[in-house]
């Protein structure tokens, strides 16, 4: 069992380290909002990482299926989170004491980042073409053997989302004077990511397989 969750919460990190718009986002706002908002977003990208890979790890084919013959549609939806996101990021300002933000900023943190990682039809590709090489995922295995790969996955993702957070945060101590554009830069090349998944998404024909949006 604890081998299993041990190659669960290695696939999870091989999973969660590409950097790209999700890494980028969670990285700004431990910057520019401390590092409880940097863990909170981290947490909804880890817990969208787990749910992918319990799919991949229990064989639901069903939900396999739907979500391969959807790609494009959720690839569009993807890309309209990025957008929105990067335009806040672009037009606000760093909060003065990101420690001090009311919880509930870390609730809507957590299921943004949620919703946008599942919006990633590629990840579940990920997790099973990874599957296929542990050797996991198989009709014969067990309930409890999947959860422990799928618990595996959420503490080895959420390992990567941790040293984001604080990474984020250590950043911040040391270009406090320029978060503001530090903002700006990462807001533009996050509008950038959307408007290329928007772009991917209406010239490609519905139940195509969807572009690359880590």
């Amino acid at each position: 069992m604890w081998a299993l969750f041990f190659q669960g919460a290695t696939i999870g990190a091989i999973i969660a380290m590409p950097f790209g718009p999700v890494g980028m986002l969670c990285l700004g706002r431990a910057m520019s909002r401390g590092v409880r908002a940097g863990l909170a977003s981290g947490a909804g990208a880890a817990a969208a990482d787990a749910l992918y890979g319990a799919v991949a790890a229990y064989g639901l084919t069903a939900v396999s299926d739907f979500l391969s013959a959807h790609a494009v549609w959720c690839q569009g939806v993807g890309g309209l989170f990025l957008v929105a996101m990067g335009w806040r990021l672009l037009r606000s300002a760093p909060a003065a004491r990101p420690e001090d933000r009311a919880g509930g900023g870390h609730v809507r943190a957590f299921v943004s980042m949620f919703a946008l990682t599942l919006a990633n039809p590629m990840t579940l590709a990920g997790f099973a073409a990874i599957f296929a090489g542990f050797g996991l995922g198989r009709a014969e295995a067990g309930a409890g053997d999947a959860a422990a790969v799928t618990a595996g996955v959420f503490c080895g993702s959420m390992a990567w989302w941790v040293v984001i957070a604080l990474g984020g945060k250590m950043l911040r101590r040391r270009l406090l004077d320029r978060l503001g554009a530090i903002r700006k830069v990462f807001g533009g090349l996050v509008t950038a990511f959307g408007l290329w998944a928007l772009w991917y998404a209406a010239t490609h024909p519905v139940g195509g397989a969807p572009g690359a949006l880590p």
